[in-house]
């Protein structure tokens, strides 16, 4: 597990406290629940690899298998040309007939991992007062009323932690998930939405990043401009051709330059990049969609 935190230059009047939670390759995360031996191994979750079938798409890879190029939504033929499939999980180093390196392949087990989310999405109800599940594997926390930006120790006290209060209740959030539920989470600690989901990507997988207000603008700066909500690939591109390759470069255009190029989304990636993102946590039922790594 990592932790990152980012020093706060000055604070807003009672901002809020969005977490950010992120299950990491949840698929693969719950059938290495189910099978402990494949903790370490790369993983596929797909369907279309079964003998006989030539159709098929990866849903999610864990990182180990992603380091071989295997992607989601990528066709499950092209995966198993590039990581083939390895039977046996006892082996060390898995391999296939040929001697070279092998993934281990598990077919969508829907029931499984609605029934693993539901477990999840208990402790953060349990946490929240008001809970957005988004998919499911993520979703987002006011925890605003729970817990606070003060330090944990005084700041006058020359050896005081720098830690936050919400840093620790973060991290009772995520410790819980991974002692009870038994799969890591991501979780992503700010002032904002925006800027909780950036980081709760920032040190993936299994991390805590916390982004005090005040050093918002600071976090994002350096960050690849696609980073920011709402600027997909097609956006990113054109941003760069107006020379905006960063957060930072976005923050500091000319939002009129921004309006008259994307319309009123202009306005809206301009602000994010700035760290002002006002959107309130509203609370959601069932997820709209089952996760993004699993549109195939």
């Amino acid at each position: 597990m990592t932790f990152d935190t980012f020093t706060e230059t000055d604070s807003d009047d009672d901002p809020q406290i969005i977490l950010h939670v992120d299950m990491d390759c949840f698929y693969a995360s719950c059938e290495r629940r189910r099978e402990p031996e494949l903790r370490g191994e790369p993983v596929v979750v797909g369907m279309g690899y079964e003998a006989g079938e030539t159709h098929g798409a990866v849903a999610t890879a864990s990182y180990e298998a992603r380091e071989y190029g295997i992607e989601s939504a990528q066709a499950i033929s092209k995966a198993l040309d590039t990581l083939p499939r390895a039977d046996d999980a006892t082996d060390a180093e898995p391999t296939d007939s040929n001697g070279d390196p092998a993934g281990y392949y598990r077919p969508v087990d829907m029931a499984f991992y609605e029934s693993v989310a539901a477990d999840v999405k208990e402790i953060l109800r349990e946490a929240a007062a008001v809970v957005r599940e988004v998919s499911i594997d993520e979703a987002y926390l006011d925890v605003t009323d729970r817990t606070g930006w003060e330090t944990v120790a005084g700041e006058d006290d020359p050896n005081a932690d720098t830690r936050t209060i919400a840093e620790g209740y973060a991290r009772h959030v995520k410790q819980r998930i991974g002692r009870e539920v038994g799969v890591p989470a991501s979780v992503g600690v700010a002032p904002n939405m925006a800027t909780a989901k950036i980081a709760s990507d920032y040190d993936k997988p299994d991390g805590l990043t916390v982004v005090p207000p005040g050093a918002v603008e600071d976090f994002l700066a350096p960050l690849s401009v696609a980073a920011i909500h709402g600027v997909g690939p097609v956006t990113a591109s054109e941003l760069r051709e107006m020379g905006i390759e960063t957060a930072g470069d976005l923050a500091a255009a000319d939002p009129a330059a921004l309006v008259d190029r994307f319309g009123e989304r202009g306005r809206a990636i301009y602000d994010r990049a700035r760290g002002d993102d006002g959107r309130a946590v509203t609370p959601t039922g069932r997820p709209k969609s089952l996760s993004r790594e699993s549109a195939f």
